[in-house]
């Protein structure tokens, strides 16, 4: 049954756990990979842009990898290998702490604060076309607070 069948026939207040899966797990992916199309043309995909984007976010200190692990919820070894594919690719570098040179921190190349701008309006503008369009923004708003309290659990 696809998507839009299950939830035009669901009363969504009796929603099974495994129907509720199949819709999360369905728009987890329908945003994925229109994200990663949009973003194909900067070369990067949507995970590493949220790595950027959150260290765009922490200014010119920037951030240690631990904490950038912790914000985005994922482990240090992937972190590791995609932050170097981005220091490889100029997009971010490592700083040593001057008060401790074993701490590093990852901040966004100089060079690339203008591109970061660049990628957040257009992904912006081509997923309110792709996506957002076939949504209310009202619901917009209600399903963006219910993704900051369930991140919070």
């Amino acid at each position: 049954m696809s998507i839009n069948n299950l939830t035009n026939k669901l009363d969504l207040k009796n929603i099974t756990t495994y129907q509720a899966g199949v819709l999360q797990a369905t728009s987890h992916r329908v945003l994925q990979k229109h994200s990663d199309n949009i973003l194909k043309k900067f070369g990067i995909t949507k995970m590493q842009w949220l790595i950027i984007g959150t260290v765009h976010d922490a200014g010119a200190e920037g951030l240690r990898l631990t904490d950038l692990t912790e914000k985005l919820d994922t482990t240090m070894s992937y972190l590791t290998n995609t932050v170097n594919l981005l220091e490889s690719k100029k997009i971010l570098h490592r700083v040593s702490d001057s008060s401790d040179s074993r701490a590093k921190f990852i901040r966004i190349n100089e060079g690339y604060t203008d591109k970061c701008k660049k990628i957040e309006q257009d992904l912006r503008k081509e997923l309110r076309k792709s996506i957002y369009a076939h949504v209310d923004p009202a619901d917009f708003v209600i399903y963006m607070k219910v993704l900051r309290q369930l991140a919070k659990v």
